[in-house]
């Protein structure tokens, strides 16, 4: 059996997540975002959010002059961690289609 099947590889970045928590009130964390090889991304924070809530994602580089933008995402609840964290699943948010009206003439 190959190590790769026993433990699949994950990537972790250090990220600022902001968004609005269940109390309505809009905060700003820093967290490591786990990425796994299946493309699954989560993270861990210090405070309860609603499933479905839109969380936007920053990558922080330190060595970069440039601030990289932030990504939307729709999370999805996990699980409360060990460290009394809450982890959350993230789904990027893709663009809505722009529909298109009908106007008479």
């Amino acid at each position: 059996m190959s190590l790769l099947a026993r433990w699949p590889v994950m990537s972790i970045y250090r990220v600022e997540v902001s968004g609005w928590d269940t109390s309505r009130s809009f905060f700003v964390e820093r967290a490591d975002l786990e990425w796994n090889e299946e493309g699954r991304k989560h993270v861990a924070l210090g405070r309860e959010l609603r499933d479905g809530a839109i969380l936007f994602v920053r990558l922080l580089q330190p060595m970069s002059p440039d601030r990289s933008h932030p990504v939307p995402y729709e999370i999805e609840n996990v699980a409360k961690t060990d460290e009394q964290k809450w982890q959350f699943r993230l789904k990027q948010v893709q663009p809505r289609a722009r529909q298109t009206e009908n106007v008479a003439t």
